[in-house]
C-alpha cells in the first residue's frame, strides 16, 4: 500500500483521469482503432492527463484486487468485471502503472491500443501486455509486474513475487523471459483449407450478428453502477461529471440511445436516492438543470438539420426527462426548417415540459426576437384550449404588427367563439390587422359582434382619413347584422338628408352598403324610399350601393 498522502483536489483529480481511462478504454472496446469516437475520447484523455501532470508532476495508480489506489488514497473500489480495465490490468500481473509530465498524445494512443488488445484471453494468445509494454519501452509510462497464478485465487506472496519494471533501465527480468525462439520453416498453405464449411460459415455468420446486435451502450452500466456504490459525495460527483461529459459527446455524434440511458439511469437513481441518499438528490438534480440548460442542448443545434426522422420516438423520451427549462433551447429548434416528425416532436414536447413550469415559455414569448415569437405561435395554437386563447390574446398585443396578425388570424382560426374578445383591435394602428378582425366578423350572423359595432359606429368620430375603415366597418355590419341593425342604418341614411358635410356623406354611404348587404325585406323597403328621395345625392348613394354590393 502506498502511504503518501494527497490534497482532496489532487484526489478529486485523480479519479477524473481514472474515470476518463476507464471511459477511453471501454471506447476503443466498442468500435474499431481509428474510429472518429476512438480518436475524440483518446484526445480528451490526453488533454485532462497533461492538465493533471502540469500540476502534479505524476499520476500513479495501484492496482489490487477489489481497489485502485492513487498516493494511498482509493479512487475506485469493486470487484473487477471482465473485460474492463482493472480487470485486464489486475489478471495480466500489472501491480501498478504510472504517468509522467510530457506524455505525448501518440504515447497514449499506443498505450490504450495495448491494453484493449488484450483485454480479452483468446484460446491461444500471442503475447501479453506485458510484454507488449516492454517491446514499446513507452518514455513516460512506468509499470510494474507481479507473477501468479490467475484463476487459482491465490496470489504469490510477497516474498515468492517476481518483479518487473517497466522502466527502460530495467530489463534484466524480460531478457531472461523473453527467449529467442527459432520458428520452422512455413510449411505450403493448401488453398482449400481456407475455404469454410457450412457449419464454420454459419458459426461466422452468428458471430457477425450478435456483434451488430450488442449493446454498444454497456459501458454506462458501470459507471451508473457505481454511483450506487460509492458513498461519499465526492467520489458521486465525479462520476456524474464524466457522465455529463458522455451525455455531451453522445449529443454531437447523434447517439441518442446514449443520452437516453444515461437520463434513464439517472432517473432511476434518483428515485433510489430519495431514501438512501438523500444528499445525492440535489446533485442529481443539478445533472438533469445542467443538461436541459442551453449550454449542454446547444449542441443539437449543429445536428438538427441532419437528423433521421426515425429518431423522433427516442428524442421524445429523452425531452420527457429534461426540466422544463429546456423549453428555450427546443424552442430555438422549432424555428428552424425541419422534417414534419420532428417538427411534432418539439410540440408536444415543449408543451408537455411548459405544463410543469410555464414560466420559461411565456419568458419566451414576451421577451424575445419578434421572428422568434411569430415561428412559435402554430405551437401555441395547439395548446390546451384555455392556455392557448390566453396566449394568443397576449399576443394580440404584441408590439410587432406581424405577431399581432398571426395570434389574432389564429384566435379566428381556433377559437372563433371568443372573437368578441379582441374586438378592440378594430382600432389598430396596423390597416391588414384592421381589415383581418373585420373580415373575419363579418363571416355570419352574430348579435354580439352586431351590438359592437353599432355601439362602435355610433360612438366613434372618424376623420377623412378613416374612410376605407369606415366603410369597412358598415359592409362588416351588412354581413353579421340582423333587423335590429336596420332603424340605425335607416336613420343614418335619411336622417338630415338635406344637411351636407363629407363625413354624413360618408356614413350615409357605409349606411346604404350595409343595407344592401343585409338582404332582408326591410332593409330593402328602406333602401327602395331612400331611392325616391327628393336629395339627389341620397339616391345616387342607393344606387352606387346596390351596383357595388350586387356586383
Amino acid at each position: 500500500m502506498i502511504e503518501n498522502t494527497c490534497s482532496a483536489e489532487e484526489l478529486g483529480a485523480a479519479k477524473k483521469i481514472f474515470a476518463g481511462l476507464m471511459l477511453a478504454c471501454k471506447k476503443l472496446s466498442l468500435y474499431p482503432h481509428g474510429h472518429n469516437i476512438c480518436k475524440e475520447s483518446i484526445n480528451h484523455f490526453h488533454a485532462q492527463l497533461t492538465a493533471f501532470l502540469q500540476e502534479y508532476r505524476t499520476f500513479k495508480m495501484v492496482i489490487e484486487r477489489e481497489q485502485i489506489i492513487s498516493n494511498g488514497k482509493v479512487i475506485s473500489s469493486g470487484l473487477p468485471d471482465e473485460g474492463t480495465l482493472h480487470f485486464t490490468l489486475f489478471r495480466d500481473g500489472i501491480r501498478w502503472l504510472e504517468f509522467n509530465e510530457g506524455i505525448e498524445q501518440s504515447e497514449v494512443d499506443s498505450i490504450l491500443t495495448i491494453i484493449n488488445s488484450y483485454s480479452k484471453l483468446s484460446a491461444e494468445p500471442e503475447g501479453d501486455i506485458v510484454t507488449a509494454f516492454w517491446e514499446a519501452q513507452f518514455p513516460h509510462m512506468q509499470y510494474e509486474v507481479a507473477e501468479f497464478f490467475w484463476g487459482g485465487g491465490q496470489e504469490a506472496g510477497d516474498g515468492a513475487s517476481i518483479l518487473a519494471s517497466g522502466k527502460s533501465g530495467d530489463t534484466q527480468f524480460r531478457e531472461k523471459n523473453l527467449v529467442e525462439r527459432k520458428s520452422p520453416e512455413d510449411p505450403a498453405i493448401d488453398p482449400g483449407a481456407l475455404v469454410l464449411t457450412p457449419d464454420e460459415l454459419n458459426i461466422l455468420k452468428q458471430m457477425i450478428h450478435a456483434e451488430e446486435e450488442a449493446d454498444h451502450t454497456s459501458y454506462l452500466d458501470a459507471l451508473l453502477d457505481s454511483l450506487l456504490q460509492h458513498q461519499e459525495k465526492e467520489n458521486f460527483n465525479i462520476i456524474l461529471e464524466v457522465l455529463l461529459e458522455e451525455f455531451t459527446g453522445s449529443l454531437d455524434r447523434k447517439e441518442f440511445q446514449v443520452s437516453l440511458k444515461i437520463l434513464k439511469g439517472l432517473q432511476y437513481i434518483h428515485e433510489i436516492c430519495k431514501t438512501d441518499l438523500p444528499w445525492a438528490v440535489a446533485l442529481l438534480d443539478d445533472f438533469f438543470q445542467t443538461v436541459s440548460g442551453p449550454e449542454t442542448l446547444t449542441h443539437l443545434k449543429d445536428v438538427w438539420k441532419s437528423l433521421d426522422p426515425n429518431d423522433a420516438g427516442t428524442l421524445s423520451e429523452i425531452f420527457r426527462l429534461l426540466n422544463p427549462q429546456a423549453v428555450h433551447t427546443l424552442c430555438l429548434l422549432f424555428s428552424q426548417p425541419q422534417h414534419v416528425s420532428l417538427r411534432q416532436l418539439l410540440i408536444d414536447s415543449i408543451i408537455s415540459l411548459a405544463s410543469q413550469n410555464i414560466h420559461h415559455l411565456e419568458k419566451i414569448l414576451f421577451n424575445s426576437d419578434e421572428k422568434l415569437v411569430e415561428k412559435l405561435i402554430p405551437l401555441i395554437v395547439e395548446m390546451e384550449d384555455g392556455q392557448s386563447l390566453k396566449y394568443l390574446t397576449k399576443l394580440s398585443h404584441h408590439p410587432s404588427a406581424r405577431v399581432r396578425h398571426e395570434a389574432i388570424r389564429n384566435i379566428f382560426k381556433r377559437h372563433a367563439a371568443h372573437s368578441k374578445d379582441i374586438f378592440n383591435l378594430i382600432d389598430d394602428k396596423d390597416e391588414s390587422i384592421r381589415q383581418l378582425i373585420l373580415i373575419q366578423l363579418g363571416q355570419s350572423r352574430n348579435d354580439t359582434v352586431e351590438e359592437l359595432l353599432i355601439s362602435y359606429l355610433q360612438k366613434i368620430k372618424f376623420s377623412n382619413n378613416d374612410k376605407s375603415h369606415l366603410l369597412q366597418c358598415y359592409k362588416t355590419l351588412g354581413k353579421c347584422g340582423s333587423m335590429r341593425s336596420v332603424p340605425f342604418l335607416k336613420e343614418t341614411l335619411l336622417k338630415g338628408a338635406w344637411i351636407p358635410g363629407q363625413k354624413r356623406t360618408m356614413n350615409r354611404k357605409g349606411a346604404a352598403v350595409a343595407l344592401a348587404s343585409l338582404g332582408l325585406p326591410e332593409a330593402e323597403k328602406t333602401l327602395n324610399v331612400a331611392g325616391r328621395c327628393l336629395y339627389p345625392g341620397v339616391r345616387n348613394i342607393v344606387k352606387t350601393a346596390r351596383q357595388e354590393v350586387h356586383n
